[in-house]
């Protein structure tokens, strides 16, 4: 798979350097760009991460990932240039990339109607295998719990995000930046 060229747009340098920071720490991510305005050139830039005032205030070339803790107002630019909204005050890095990566894939991604729950850390390790295809006892195996714990696990997982199917966990668990 090819990296991710991304351009990060924020008129906050504290905040711009700390998303950097997590998005370069992933080999998938290669960050083209970054500062408070976009850049000219947008060769080799496949997606923007931005703050609100930045969609606001610049025409950036692209789908665009924005962070922010309100809804943007335009609806239209919502529906035609912004794939994924992450919430600035509590993103987390696994939040972060794990968002950029499924908006970079072509998912929605909206991580501010997202309940503020996370899952266990078994619980998180159960989804991430479904994610990779396991069976009930292939994670039991993995795990090291017996199968029963594993099924009471995917009912748990099922229950928090609301899902009706392994395979809705597994979407919804991308989509929320929880794998």
């Amino acid at each position: 798979m090819d990296r991710i060229g991304l351009a990060v747009v924020d008129e906050n340098e504290i905040f711009r350097r700390g998303v950097v920071s997590c998005l370069t720490a992933d080999q998938m991510m290669e960050v083209v760009h970054e500062g408070a305005a976009p850049p000219r050139d947008v060769t080799g830039i496949s997606l923007v991460v931005a703050s609100l005032s930045a969609l606001e205030r610049f025409r950036l070339s692209g789908p665009v990932v924005v962070c922010t803790d309100v809804p943007p107002a335009d609806r239209s630019r919502i529906d035609s240039q912004v794939v994924g909204l992450l919430p600035r005050a509590a993103l987390t890095p696994a939040q972060l990339i794990n968002g950029v990566r499924a908006a970079a894939s072509g998912l929605q991604v909206n991580l501010l109607d997202a309940p503020t729950g996370s899952l266990s850390s078994r619980n998180t390790d159960v989804l991430r295998m479904l994610a990779a295809g396991a069976a009930t006892r292939q994670i039991s195996e993995s795990l090291g719990f017996s199968e029963r714990t594993i099924k009471h696990a995917v009912a748990e997982i099922l229950e928090e995000l609301g899902a009706q199917t392994r395979a809705e966990a597994v979407a919804l668990g991308i989509r929320r930046g929880l794998i």
